[in-house]
Parts: C-alpha cells; structure tokens; sequence
C-alpha cells in the first residue's frame, strides 16, 4: 500500500500546483522513484503521459473557470500561458472547441478529473517472473540518432524498428551475424539509463565482436533483473505485458524499479506471429522503506 500511497501524494502535489510552476522531479520524489521512472511508468499505469496528464487538468479547470465568466487573457495567465494564442491552441486539442466558445456558453467542454490510485486485487492471470543477477555485458548495433524524449519514447521507438527493417531487414541480419554466443543470446532493445536520466536506445546484441562501421558499442551494467517471458506478436503483447508488471507486479513485490538499463530480448524473425516468444528483462532493487 505504501506504493499507492506515494503516488496519489504525487497527485496532491500535481493539484495543488496545477496554477503555478510544475516541478517533476518534486512529483517523482513525493512518488518515491526518479525522474526517469516516474515518467517511463506513468504511460502504462494510467494510459497518458505525465505531461498530458498535467496538461488535462488544468484545461479541465480552466474550463470551469471560462465557463464561469472569466476571461480567456486572465484564463491563459492563470495556467501559466504567456499569450492567448498559446493558450488557445492547448485548450483545442483537450476540448476540440475554443475558449471563446466556452466562455459565451455556446460549446461543450470535456472534464478529466484528478487520478487517485487504488490498490486493485487481481487474479484471474497468474504472473510468473524469476529474479537474475547479471554481470555488465557489451552490445553492439544501432543506436536511435534522432532526440528522444521520454514524452516520445513509444512513438520514436515504433518509428526507429520500422527504419531498421527497412530493405529486407538488412541492418537486423547485420547485428544478428555478430553473434558469437555471448549472453544473452537474443536481439536487444536496450534502454539506457545513466544517473537517473535516459540516455538512449539501441537495437543489438551480446557480443565480443569488433564493433562495425556505422554500429556503435555500449556496456549495459551489472544489474539485477525481474524476467518475464511474453507470448505473442509485437508491439502489443509486449505492451500489455509492461502495462501488468508495473500495474500489477511491481506494487506488490517489494521491489523498485532501479535507475539501469531496461532490456527486451526478441527470440526469431517473425515478431509477428501469434506464438512469438520475447522478454521484458526489468531492473529492480529492494525497496526502501
């Protein structure tokens, strides 16, 4: 319970600032995890991004506010928008109509109301994991060139595989052929993570080979890993199966997620098949507390 509990004082700290100044990493302290995690876990637990979470409430408010009388310059100041312009612009994509609108009483608006977590019991699927030390290990392949967020992460990544299975796959068969039996023995996708903060995504492999041209070379640090193993075609199976171990796992088992690299490993070319076999490799640490 004490998990939840974090979380929903995050929250607080969210709502009671939603008309001054936002500091995430004050919401991932009062969370009790970093930065990095915070905002890596909160797409799966609640659907949306952090930043469109914050974002939400305050058109939500603001909202209310226009609807009441107030006007759309005092409205955009409020919520920490310099110009109506802006403002306007956000209060579009939450609403689909504008404040002016909102304002005269000529439109409806939508309400997304402040998240509160609550621990749910579910059983109707088992969840079996293992917990593995693994020493640091080097990889080698390709690594994402364009700015990553962790706002764009999803999108950039769905966007980097496509470009790599472009051609046949080529650049896939490339990193493949420099396995040489180093573990673990499976194509990568390695999310780094350096003092809390992301620090890149690459596609390769385990390996002792030299590093090609045009590859480039890391070292993923000794850790240790909760193992999940997941059944079905990609990227959705290994969606919901992230979405269940920080939902569900994580939670209840006493560990946190700790501030390493997140690995997934793909076993055979045919990532979409229905009985594709693939792993979720998390890092955790014992919680504190």
């Amino acid at each position: 319970m004490e998990w939840i509990e974090d979380l929903n004082r995050a929250m607080d700290y969210i709502e009671e600032n939603l008309q001054g100044e936002i500091d995430v990493a004050e919401v991932a302290r009062r969370a009790a995890c970093s930065q990095f995690h915070l905002q890596r876990m909160f797409p799966y637990i609640c659907g949306m991004t952090l930043a469109d979470y914050i974002r939400r409430r305050r058109m939500s408010l603001a909202a209310l506010d226009l609807a009441a009388g107030s006007k759309v310059i005092d409205v955009a100041l409020r919520y920490g928008y310099e110009s109506p312009t802006s403002f306007s612009r956000a209060f579009r994509d939450v609403h689909g109509v504008a404040p002016s609108e909102v304002q005269r009483g000529v439109a409806r608006f939508t309400q997304h109301p402040r998240l509160t977590f609550t621990m749910q019991v579910r059983g109707e699927e088992a969840m079996e994991c293992r917990i593995e030390e693994r020493d640091e290990f080097r990889v080698v392949g390709h690594a994402a060139k364009s700015e990553w967020t962790l706002e764009n992460a999803g999108q950039k990544a769905t966007e980097f595989w496509a470009y790599l299975n472009e051609d046949g796959g080529k650049r896939i068969h490339d990193v493949l052929a420099l396995m040489d039996g180093s573990e673990p023995q499976a194509l990568l996708g390695v999310s780094f993570c350096d003092d809390g903060e992301f620090s890149g995504y690459l596609v390769g492999v385990a390996t002792s080979a030299p590093c090609p041209d045009g590859m480039e070379e890391r070292v993923v640090p000794a850790a240790t890993y909760a193992v999940f193993d997941c059944t079905g075609p990609m990227p959705d199976a290994m969606q919901a199966l992230q979405h269940r171990i920080l939902a569900e796992w994580l939670p209840s088992s006493g560990y946190e997620w700790a501030s390493k690299s997140d690995l997934e490993l793909y076993f055979g070319p045919n990532m979409t098949a229905e009985d594709y076999k693939s792993q979720v490799w998390l890092p955790i640490q014992k919680r504190k507390g």
